[in-house]
């Protein structure tokens, strides 16, 4: 899949949403997300991971995406990449390592745990996904998802390697991970048992991801669907198909490996 594709793929989400009545935005700040999550639902845990605590930490790459109707925000979601150090290692240790925030205290990850990370490969953190109870049954979390990791994907010029999620035990439980309909990631994978810093108790947590290579062929598929004018039925009519189930579709061309790029001196 190309950039011009996938640029056109996010296109036709947005004019979607825009034609429902709801506008969508895009800022770079993660404190505005910060606070608007926090108005709007009252917590502030979820959005710890996006709390950077040094200036070297603020990149191009991170961003949010919101939705409204003209008067509040209805649905909301932040992307944070990252650039792994200059050794293999995997997403488990990174996390333990203080990747993604610095715990004050030892947490439960497993540093054996998750994909393996290439030296200096960029890879994402999706989360702090909100939508306004009125408007929940309608997907927004499904268009909210594709429009922020193909976002992630424009903004790193197709060399993410991978984008990640943290998903407690219950929701890995309902399978929703695994869904065309929500993150659509393809894997899923328990991460941490034990202490957790940002819910201050004992916890399982699942890490749900999908490569770069993975999510654009998955949007390859749907860009051929609207292209035709077909409605894509696992984000529309509630179907319940696999991402897997749907990147089978997609011909092999569209699977081979993209290269990996460096940040070097970007977050030096």
């Amino acid at each position: 899949m190309q950039l011009s594709e996938l640029e056109e793929y996010q296109d036709q989400l947005v004019l979607h949403l825009e034609a429902s009545g709801l506008n969508v935005s895009f800022g770079d700040d993660l404190t505005v997300l910060l606070k608007t999550y926090e108005v709007a639902t009252g917590t502030g845990y979820v959005q710890l991971p996006f709390v950077l605590e040094d200036p070297k930490d603020f990149n191009p790459y991170n961003f949010w995406v919101c939705f409204d109707d003209g008067n509040a925000p209805v649905a909301l979601t932040g992307f944070r990449t990252m650039q792994n150090a200059g050794e293999t290692r995997r997403v488990g240790e990174a996390y333990s390592q203080g990747a993604l925030y610095r715990p004050k205290k030892p947490e439960g990850w497993f540093p054996d745990s998750g994909p393996e990370l290439k030296p200096h490969a960029l890879y994402g953190y999706i989360g702090a996904g909100w939508v306004h109870p009125r408007f929940r049954g309608h997907n927004l979390a499904g268009f909210i998802a594709r429009i922020a990791q193909s976002e992630a994907l424009i903004r790193t010029r197709g060399t993410l390697s991978m984008s990640t999620a943290m998903t407690a035990e219950a929701l890995f439980r309902s399978g929703m991970n695994l869904r065309a309909s929500g993150l659509h990631h393809l894997h899923v994978e328990q991460v941490l048992g034990g202490y957790l810093a940002i819910a201050d108790h004992d916890m399982k947590l699942f890490l749900s991801y999908s490569t770069g290579t993975e999510l654009m062929s998955f949007y390859e598929r749907e860009l051929a669907m609207l292209r035709e004018g077909e409605v894509i039925p696992w984000l529309h009519e509630h179907d319940k198909s696999s991402a897997e189930e749907v990147i089978a579709a997609v011909p092999q061309r569209a699977r081979e490996e993209v290269p990996v790029s460096s940040m070097a001196g970007l977050l030096a």
